[in-house]
């Protein structure tokens, strides 16, 4: 009853100072109407939540704002351990020496690792989740061979805990007893004195590592050139600076070729090469392109045709 009685005094009292005037329209219908099946219990939890993110986007309520990050994980229960895998590549490749491994935590305290480096530049490790683990963002910063590499982040986060009471001023609101203005009001003290803990973060905002494309002829003819260009963005757009690693194969897995470079601050990176005059036939050739940026890394492939033409010296023409 004590906390019922807090919260209509929230409600019912709290300025609107920290949340703009709201009117009714400002509050579409069809939230007001999965609230109150939300007070009804005719849908979950989430569906809750999912209003009030609704909210969020509409500036109506303020959560905290989170950093953009590669993954999200809950914590495990009570005595329970996860582990979260941490996996990246260095642009110095062949050198073996360790990586310094820095994780900061949502409190600012620093836990330092160091991990072995193969030879391909990348290395790998698992760090522990507890139940009483902090809250928040974590920042990892590797260092290799002098050189820091690109951040990494994760967030780590509670399930979402509504209290019971909430549906009661839910309910009010819905009713009409309690104002838009009021509700939401409420709402966001809640949020500020982190009694209703929201841990939503922007998933448009979640890196889905490297993207990598690759334009170049499908078919080329025998001793002309193959140009191939090579863009690489991620989710904050173009990427300067990411090593290329190029290697072109025939069918007989046989090496080619070989390139490696940087993309340059368009994100491009380009090669060309002259292709042998000695083919007599269709021969089908497969470019890997492996790309990192010392975080993420990806490979993408490549195939295109040379030929020849009919009437040409040692040329097998195809009826």
């Amino acid at each position: 009853m004590q906390i019922l009685f807090f919260l209509l005094v929230i409600v019912s009292i709290v300025t609107v100072t920290s949340v703009h005037s709201a009117s009714a329209e400002e509050i579409p219908n069809w939230i007001k109407s999965k609230i109150k099946l939300w007070t009804l219990d005719k849908v979950e939890d989430s569906a809750f939540v999912d209003s009030l993110v609704e909210l969020n986007k509409r500036d109506l309520i303020k959560f905290q704002k989170i950093k953009a990050v590669q993954n999200t994980y809950t914590l495990p229960k009570y005595d329970e351990t996860v582990f979260i895998k941490i996996v990246g590549r260095s642009s110095d490749v062949g050198q073996t020496s360790a990586v310094s491994l820095i994780v900061t935590d949502p409190d600012g305290i620093r836990t330092e690792y160091t991990i072995p480096v193969l030879e391909s530049g990348s290395y790998s490790t698992s760090i522990p989740l507890n139940h009483d683990s902090p809250t928040g963002t974590y920042e990892v910063t590797a260092y290799h061979a002098g050189n820091e590499l690109s951040p990494y982040y994760f967030h780590v986060q509670k399930n979402s805990i509504i209290p019971s009471w909430m549906k009661v001023a839910a309910k009010w609101w819905s009713e009409g007893k309690i104002s838009d203005v009021e509700f939401l009001s409420g709402i966001q003290y809640l949020i500020d004195k982190k009694i209703l803990v929201l841990d939503v973060v922007n998933i448009s905002k979640i890196d889905p590592g490297l993207d990598v494309t690759i334009h170049g002829q499908k078919a080329v003819r025998r001793g002309t050139t193959q140009n191939l260009d090579i863009h690489v963005e991620n989710f904050e757009g173009m990427v300067n600076g990411a090593t290329v690693f190029v290697r072109v194969e025939d069918y007989g897995e046989n090496i080619l070729k070989e390139f490696k470079g940087e993309t340059d601050s368009n994100g491009d990176y380009s090669i060309s090469w002259e292709l042998s005059a000695d083919y007599t036939d269709i021969e089908t050739f497969l470019v890997y392109v492996d790309v990192t940026d010392g975080i993420s890394s990806k490979t993408k492939i490549f195939a295109f045709e040379v030929y020849c033409l009919c009437g040409e010296p040692n040329c097998k023409c195809r009826n």
